[in-house]
């Protein structure tokens, strides 16, 4: 698809209703890829600029699926930025639709949204703040993240970002028929158009953080050791996933390929070529049908591991992440510890990460009471046994006495059971990164590093069915507090004076962040 395909005639006025205000277009922006508008909207009587739906990269169809993305050819018309565009191929989640601005889905889906506190002056060098939504690699979007009230908080520019997902952003056959790793190509892509141009919207394209959750979390950490986006910014931000984590590098990655060529009828055969051609030439809805299955289909425990995500591909991700941090030497570790980092995690992560039903039905429990202790004894604690220490039964037993509370309840077996998946997933590897950040300052040229551990429960939780003895913060709660209340809670439900506390807080925090290190 053409780039004018996205433009239209200039307009010299337009004014629409919005929620919460009036909107009005906005001064043309110059860019390295054309000239653009947004629209101007009011929050509680601040102005934001709005500049949405702006492609960065040619539309990945055809030949380009399943290549690394093109820099968008510049145009010549004014780029109508007042909307935002389709969100990369996937199925929906049914309890985000509320905060997803269009639920259209679509393989040309390589835009970002720039969000602008007051209007735009080229000259005031604002600190710049990328998002990286999360998602498991198989979901999310840009779209569902209002940036405005954060940008109005810190004085800073929040820019938002899509990237391809599942087989169709991470698709690898292990050698050069598919290296894998387009997401995360297009992920830097991104980061580097805001580089080229964020100035032109007023940003310092020299204090400009990268940010994520989940599988953002893990894609902001990785993008941290990709020399490739070297002086494209300067701060990282990964929340609830590092790139230590043992999800962060996909395994099994042929064996998926395979089983999505074989699902689809392609040719399955030593010669991996041919099975990248067949699938570049399918449907990409047919693709997502069995995209599910395809990671699913074939022997062999997953446990803390992922079969969907960034592999090493001897180009953009040379080593494993340890090796790399392990390498002192190495271009990805002096990269990354010339960054300021900041890492943390939630206490109670684990679940919306692991579901129960298959241990309900076997051991005879129901989740709302709890877990019973031997899911964590004869379950858990060997899925932690088999990813990190080689099946070691004596590793099993000690993780099985330290968990385990002697006259517990079926509720507080339950909390043991997400506080050991949490920690392995997610607050051990946070720590493990910062570690290797915080070492050796005499040595190498050292950012700033900090930790934060996030513990509230929300009046207001994404998770609803969550049972009444998880305690804490659970996997997502601390975007609604990073973003602002109003941006993630719905129009109805009351929020708490001290969440409105606690979100100025952490939003002071992270933009802090973003402005100093």
């Amino acid at each position: 698809m053409s780039v004018m395909v996205y433009l239209s005639l200039f307009l010299c006025c337009l004014v629409v209703v919005h929620g919460l205000g009036v909107d009005v277009v906005t001064d043309v922006v110059v860019t390295e890829s054309g000239p653009i508008v947004g629209k101007e909207v009011q929050y509680d009587g601040q102005t934001v600029s709005q500049y949405l739906g702006i492609p960065f990269a040619e539309p990945p169809i055809e030949e380009l699926r399943f290549r690394k993305p093109v820099m968008i050819q510049p145009w010549n018309s004014t780029y109508q930025a007042l909307r935002f565009q389709a969100s990369c191929i996937q199925n929906l989640y049914t309890n985000d639709k509320w905060l997803i601005p269009t639920l259209d889905t679509s393989e040309d889906c390589l835009h970002l949204n720039v969000f602008v506190p007051n209007v735009t002056n080229v000259n005031s060098k604002k600190a710049v703040m990328v998002w990286i939504h999360g998602g498991g690699f198989t979901n999310g979007q840009s779209s569902m993240y209002d940036g405005s009230y954060l940008a109005l908080k810190g004085g800073i520019i929040v820019v938002t970002i899509n990237y391809r997902l599942g087989l169709l952003g991470f698709l690898s056959t292990g050698d050069k028929s598919a290296r894998g790793n387009y997401g995360l190509w297009d992920q830097s892509l991104a980061i580097k158009w805001v580089h080229d141009n964020i100035e032109n919207f007023g940003g310092d394209k020299d204090r400009v953080t990268i940010f994520g959750e989940s599988a953002g979390g893990y894609s902001a950490s990785l993008q941290t050791l990709l020399p490739v986006n070297k002086g494209h910014f300067s701060r990282a931000i990964s929340e609830s996933g590092t790139a230590c984590s043992p999800s962060a590098v996909s395994i099994d990655v042929l064996e998926v390929a395979k089983s999505a060529a074989e699902k689809l009828g392609c040719p399955v055969l030593n010669d991996t070529s041919e099975i990248v051609e067949c699938l570049r030439s399918m449907p990409a809805e047919n693709i997502l049908d069995i995209q599910d299955s395809a990671f699913n289909s074939f022997d062999g425990p997953s446990d803390f591991h992922s079969r969907n995500g960034a592999v090493v591909d001897g180009e953009l991700l040379t080593d494993t992440p340890i090796n790399l941090l392990n390498d002192k030497d190495s271009d990805a570790y002096q990269f990354f510890k010339s960054l300021d980092i900041l890492a943390g995690s939630n206490n109670a992560e684990a679940l919306m990460y692991w579901s129960m039903a298959a241990y309900q039905n076997k051991y005879n429990y129901s989740l709302n009471d709890g877990i019973p202790n031997e899911v964590l004894c004869n379950e858990v604690v060997q899925k932690v046994s088999r990813t990190f220490y080689n099946s070691n039964t004596e590793v099993e037993d000690a993780i099985c006495k330290e968990y385990s509370r002697p006259g517990a309840s079926l509720a507080e077996s339950g909390q043991s059971i997400l506080d050991v998946y949490s920690d392995m997933e997610f607050m051990i590897p946070a720590v493990r990164l910062l570690d290797y950040h915080a070492e050796n300052q005499t040595t190498y040229m050292n950012g700033n590093t900090f930790q934060y551990v996030f513990t509230h429960q929300p009046a207001y939780s994404w998770i609803q069915d969550r049972p009444s003895w998880l305690i804490g913060a659970n996997h997502c709660d601390e975007e609604a507090f990073v973003f602002g209340l109003d941006a993630m809670y719905p129009e109805d439900h009351v929020q708490p004076d001290e969440e409105k506390v606690l979100s100025d807080q952490i939003m002071t925090y992270w933009t802090n962040f973003a402005n100093t290190g």
